[in-house]
């Protein structure tokens, strides 16, 4: 499951990786909307893995958690495209609350690539 599931963040890390780097909020806005559907194809291939059943429930909560880092990103977005730099500062903090959680379940199931940022 760790490994299966460790290859489509590498996929995704690589793709992510490709990207420009934010200099204004328009650009991060810009971003969020490439890396968006990203993450719906990498949720959608992570929910098709099958945990061992030991795992079962630490696997259902990184999953929950990787929904809401989805959820940040598009209220991160939202804000950039308003031009709210105040509002992007508010809903990052949480977000990188939320991605810590989700790195740590990651690491929990035997993850490397999904337990880092």
């Amino acid at each position: 499951y760790a490994s299966r599931a460790d290859a489509i963040c590498g996929k995704v890390k690589r793709k992510t990786d490709a990207l420009s780097r934010p200099a204004t909020l328009a650009d991060l806005a810009k971003l969020s909307d490439q890396v968006l559907p990203l993450l719906g194809d990498a949720r959608r291939e992570l929910r098709a893995l099958r945990p061992p059943a030991g795992q079962k429930a630490t696997a259902t909560a990184w999953l929950a958690e990787f929904d809401v880092t989805i959820e940040d990103v598009k209220k991160i977005r939202d804000k950039a495209r308003a031009g709210d730099a105040a509002g992007v500062r508010a809903a990052a903090t949480p977000a990188l609350r939320h991605n810590e959680r989700a790195n740590e379940l990651a690491a929990q199931l035997g993850m490397k690539v999904c337990s880092k940022d």
